[in-house]
């Protein structure tokens, strides 16, 4: 589960003279003079520490604790085929209806939340079926992983066109589906969740197999997505139509990719490393189905060497590039994403932050002419763990997004190698002689 982590470090800002390196040298310096501070300073600007990275996928995220379903499928060039569905139980906030009320007709409101992701020009399919299993965790959660079982033929198919900037889509269901429910809390059969999820465990929103559009979000709030049924009371004089509502209580986000052929397809585990240099230079990030890049420094020690006397760090910031052909206006870049550590397991270990405020890394843009971009992340608290640890870890840096588990944008770093050295780690550093 991803969540915030205590702050671990108070960060001294230090306001310095920087001065850039040059493509042609190794590092440039400043030198301040005894007059200014009682003994020489140079300041050191050095970009040639190598950055490695890898792509790792966490073996599962939570997915119930977004507020959001999300449901669709399409083929992505570089993630494989994207699969995502909704799972939810229901619950009315009475068990109560008039003794003469009649059913006339149930549908599902799916209220939209604006979110979307690849082409909704496309048509989608919804597959509505019961499930034949009370959703159950071993925990408070549900994951990306979690399945549970269902009826093979569904209720209801709608096939529709996405529109995510309306208020809901409707989707009618079968007449007799809803009178049994109806009919079942009318005459006191079903009087509590129990009794109710003998007759509906939950429903499941699957999407078409042969799907190839986009995800769409839909609400899980209470007056937005409802299971509603429509009926009246005859009497003498006139009849009147009124409505019954279950809400969702309890939901998740089952979420795979079929990556079959693609270079992710080697990673087997959540400790795999699949490293830039053995998928073409890239290395991946995707929200919802765990995929995250693993940034290390292997020769970060190496900044001991430098100036030959002791130092001290003034500002790191590593650049990481996007790869310009992996985002676009129906798959849109993040442009903020947060800091967080992970061990040798590749376990989450906890967020980056400093005394003011959680780290983020933002984007910024590289050449205007040619709409390139990085993300400039600051990484100082990090760098400075790295030095002074003891004993030595083999953790690394990752960056994701805060809508992490209800979302499934993806990201594509180039590596330095890919990116002509548009990604790099930047260290001013302050030598005293």
């Amino acid at each position: 589960m991803l969540k915030s982590f205590l702050k671990l470090f108070t960060a001294i800002t230090i306001l310095m003279v920087i001065i850039s390196c040059s493509t042609d040298n190794e590092y440039e310096s400043l030198v301040a003079g005894e007059d200014f501070t009682g003994t020489n300073i140079r300041v050191l600007s050095i970009d040639t520490f190598s950055v490695k990275l890898s792509t790792m996928k966490f073996d599962s995220i939570t997915t119930s604790t977004s507020g959001r379903l999300l449901i669709g499928q399409y083929n992505d060039d570089d993630m494989g085929i994207i699969n995502t569905s909704a799972y939810v139980q229901l619950s009315p906030s009475a068990y109560y209806l008039d003794n003469d009320a009649i059913l006339d007709s149930v549908g599902l409101v799916l209220g939209y939340d604006n979110y979307y992701y690849n082409d909704t020009t496309q048509v989608a399919t919804l597959n509505i079926h019961k499930l034949t299993d009370k959703m159950t965790s071993d925990d408070l959660y549900f994951y990306n992983t979690t399945e549970t079982s269902y009826e093979a033929t569904p209720l209801i198919t709608k096939s529709y066109y996405p529109t995510p900037n309306n208020d809901s889509l409707f989707v009618t269901l079968p007449y007799n589906f809803g009178e049994e429910l109806f009919n079942g809390i009318r005459d006191n059969i079903i009087t509590d969740q129990e009794s109710l999820y003998q007759q509906l465990k939950g429903l499941t929103i699957q999407p078409s197999s042969n799907d190839d559009g986009s995800v769409i979000g839909f609400s899980t709030d209470t007056g937005l997505s409802y299971l509603r049924f429509y009926y009246t009371i005859p009497d003498e004089l006139e009849t009147d139509e009124y409505t019954y509502d279950m809400t969702i209580n309890t939901y998740y986000n089952h979420i795979e990719s079929d990556v079959t052929g693609l270079p992710l397809e080697a990673i087997t585990g959540q400790e795999y490393n699949l490293t830039s240099t053995e998928s073409g230079n890239i290395s991946y990030n995707q929200a919802g189905t765990g995929y995250v890049t693993r940034i290390e420094f292997p020769s970060i020690k190496d900044l001991y060497n430098i100036g030959g006397s002791e130092g001290t760090i003034l500002d790191a910031t590593l650049y990481i590039e996007p790869n310009s052909l992996s985002h676009s206006d129906i798959q849109p870049l993040s442009e903020t994403l947060l800091l967080y550590t992970i061990d040798q397991n590749n376990d989450l270990a906890s967020q980056i932050s400093n005394s003011v405020d959680v780290v983020t890394a933002t984007t910024t843009n590289v050449d205007s002419e040619f709409n390139q971009v990085a993300f400039t992340v600051p990484v100082i608290d990090f760098i400075d763990q790295k030095l002074n640890e003891s004993p030595i870890t083999q953790d690394a840096l990752i960056m994701i997004p805060t809508d992490y588990n209800s979302t499934i944008n993806k990201i594509i770093f180039n590596d330095s190698q890919r990116s002509n050295f548009n990604t790099k780690l930047v260290i001013t550093y302050a030598v005293y002689e």
